[in-house]
């Protein structure tokens, strides 16, 4: 079931593709500092796309690093804050 909705999601998602790249296949120049590049105005697009699913992808990869560095710590306090209520409980006795 899992295969056909991803081949359900996909299929429209390649002709989306294509028709983009179809309909910006014009040339466009990328004036760099050492040198100029003529490359396919889908492909330009494309490219900007992906480094800002990759820079994307690496701000919240450090998000969730640091959500999880939080998590570890105050798991250990509560687990130091459990020992010390048993320890409490166990001297009221």
């Amino acid at each position: 079931m899992i295969r056909f909705i991803s081949l359900l999601i996909s299929i429209p998602l390649i002709i989306l593709v294509a028709a983009f790249t179809y309909k910006n296949a014009q040339l466009v120049s990328i004036d760099l500092f050492i040198m100029q590049v003529d490359l396919p105005m889908a492909m330009v697009l494309l490219m900007t796309l992906l480094v800002g699913v990759i820079i994307g992808f690496i701000f919240n990869l450090m998000t969730l690093l640091n959500q999880k560095k939080k998590y570890l710590r105050l798991k250990h306090k509560k687990e130091t804050l459990n020992g010390l209520s048993e320890v409490l409980k166990q001297s009221d006795k």
